[in-house]
């Protein structure tokens, strides 16, 4: 059973119905239907829309390398905070350099990093070869645990994309599948990490995918109508990995 936290946002309806399912041999969910990627792509790129109208992150992304690298410099969150993360988050999703190295050794930040430093073996950072990706973060809380093995997921599923390797692509669906089965999306902290890995393997056909992607769009608007300004780089991030799925997808 997952993990059930203390989070603020009340669960939406398809996680009161995956409760109610598991209760009745899942016949009602399993009815339920299912959306393609494209359609999951549409519904992120409305959401992330709707958190980038008139920001200075839709500025930026429109802006020059240099402007960007200025934007990325100065990021702050809504309440004006700065988090280890958000350096080698930005220069991957804003498409800069790099500004300045990880200071920290926490695994979703070395492997974000990773991404703009082609050669470093995303494996080589991951200990386990299933479970958790950052078991040594469960100290933490399962607030900031969560977040953690969420943010280390998408980074690795990109790893997975660009690289082409199987074993990569093994580990990432391995921790994908670990996640739905023991950590609840709840106990994150309302941004969307990972929806994009989520919403693909949803549009496969896994209705574990499709709750725990849902909820994860539901969290990150309860709190403003819209997403906050660190859940719309994710979703700016996501709406560039389901993108690069469905033309994957279409060429296949």
């Amino acid at each position: 059973m997952p993990v059930w936290g203390s989070g603020s946002s009340p669960l939406p309806q398809s996680w009161m119905l995956k409760l109610s399912c598991e209760a009745s041999d899942r016949t009602t969910a399993n009815n339920l239907p299912m959306r393609s990627l494209d359609q999951w792509d549409a519904q992120i790129q409305a959401i992330l829309r709707a958190g980038l109208r008139g920001t200075p992150l839709e500025t930026a992304c429109a802006a020059s390398p240099a402007d960007r690298l200025a934007y990325a410099r100065s990021f702050a969150d809504d309440a004006g905070h700065h988090r280890v993360i958000d350096p080698p988050l930005l220069a991957w999703v804003l498409e800069i350099e790099p500004w300045e190295a990880p200071t920290t050794d926490r695994r979703d930040v070395q492997l974000w990093a990773a991404l703009s430093k082609p050669g470093i073996d995303p494996l080589s950072l991951i200990e386990s070869e299933c479970g958790p990706i950052a078991p040594e973060a469960k100290a933490e809380g399962i607030e900031v645990w969560t977040e953690i093995e969420l943010a280390s997921l998408q980074a690795l599923w990109w790893h997975a994309r660009r690289s082409g390797r199987p074993e990569v692509s093994t580990r990432a669906r391995s921790h994908a599948r670990w996640l739905m089965d023991e950590i609840q999306p709840d106990n994150g902290t309302n941004r969307p990490w990972a929806i994009a890995v989520f919403a693909e393997l949803a549009a496969e056909g896994d209705i574990d995918a499709m709750l725990y992607a849902e909820t994860l769009l539901h969290n990150c608007q309860v709190l403003l109508g819209r997403p906050d300004l660190l859940s719309t780089v994710i979703l700016l991030d996501a709406s560039r990995l389901l993108a690069a799925s469905c033309a994957a997808g279409h060429e296949g």
